[in-house]
C-alpha cells in the first residue's frame, strides 16, 4: 500500500506521467470543482461569503500542518519540506487578508494572491514537481487539493470585489518577489534546497526551457521577467473581465 508513503519510501517507478491520463483526469476534476465553487459562491449573502473566505484561507495552513505532522510521524520531515515555496506564501498571506481591518493591506495581499500566487499555483497543477508519487497517494492528493484552494481563494476575492487588480500596482508584485526571492535564494544556496526553484528548474516544465535557453547565469533574471509577464497577463484578463465580454463574472462593489 503506497498511499501513505513518502517519496523516499516509494518503490521505483511509482509515480504518474505528466499530462498522462491520470493527470488529465485530475485537471478536469480541478476545473469542475473551481467552476462549481464559483457558481455556488454567487448565491450566499455577504456574511456567508465571508465565512467561506475564512474557511478557504485557514484550510490552507491547516492542510500544511497536517502534512508536516504526517512527515514528522513517519520520520521523513526535513529541511526540504518546509513551507517556503512561492505557492506556500499563500498560507501566510491569505489568513492575514481575511483578518485585517485595513482595506489597503487587504487589497494589496489579495492582489498579490491573484496576480502572482494564482499563476504559480496553476503552474504547479499543470506542471507538478511531485510526479514521483502515484496519483492516489496522500502527498500527491494533498498537493493537488492544496494548490486548487490557492487558486480558489483569489478567484472568490475577484468575484465579490474584495480584489480589484490595477496594473499601476504591478510594482507591488515585483517588490514581493524580490523581498521574498532574495532571502529564499540565499537560504537555498546555504542549504542546497531549491525553494522557489531558484537554484534549478523542474525537468520537463517551462522553467527547464528557460534554463536551457538562458543558461545558469541568466536563469534568475529570466524567472523575474517571466513572472512579470504573467503578472501583466493576469492584469489584462482582469481588465477584460471588468470591461469586456466577461464583465458579468465579477460582482464589483461600488
Amino acid at each position: 500500500m503506497t498511499f501513505w508513503l513518502e517519496e523516499r519510501d516509494l518503490p521505483e517507478g511509482s509515480g504518474f506521467q505528466p499530462w498522462g491520463g491520470e493527470h488529465l483526469a485530475v485537471i478536469a476534476v480541478v476545473v469542475l470543482f473551481l467552476a462549481v465553487s464559483l457558481l455556488l459562491y454567487r448565491r450566499p449573502d455577504e456574511k456567508k461569503k465571508k465565512t467561506v473566505l475564512y474557511v478557504v484561507a485557514f484550510l490552507l495552513p491547516a492542510l500544511e500542518v497536517w502534512k508536516i505532522l504526517m512527515l514528522t510521524v513517519s520520520g521523513c520531515m526535513g529541511i526540504g519540506h518546509l513551507p517556503l515555496h512561492l505557492c506556500s506564501m499563500a498560507i501566510y498571506l491569505y489568513p492575514v487578508s481575511v483578518m485585517t481591518k485595513t482595506p489597503g493591506v487587504r487589497e494589496t495581499l489579495t492582489e498579490i494572491g491573484t496576480v502572482t500566487l494564482l499563476p504559480a499555483a496553476l503552474g504547479a497543477i499543470l506542471f507538478p514537481d511531485w510526479t514521483m508519487y502515484p496519483i492516489l497517494n496522500f502527498y500527491s492528493l494533498h498537493a493537488f487539493v492544496w494548490h486548487t484552494l490557492q487558486i480558489l481563494f483569489p478567484l472568490l476575492c475577484l468575484l465579490d470585489g474584495r480584489c480589484r487588480p490595477d496594473i499601476r500596482h504591478l510594482w507591488k508584485n515585483t517588490v514581493f518577489l524580490l523581498a521574498g526571492g532574495i532571502p529564499i535564494g540565499m537560504f537555498d544556496r546555504f542549504t542546497g534546497c531549491n525553494y522557489w526553484f531558484l537554484l534549478r528548474p523542474v525537468s520537463g516544465t517551462p522553467l527547464q526551457w528557460l534554463y536551457d535557453l538562458f543558461g545558469k547565469n541568466g536563469y534568475l533574471l529570466s524567472l523575474l521577467i517571466l513572472a512579470t509577464l504573467f503578472n501583466l497577463a493576469v492584469y489584462g484578463v482582469c481588465y477584460a473581465l471588468r470591461t469586456g465580454v466577461g464583465k458579468f463574472v465579477i460582482d464589483r462593489k461600488k
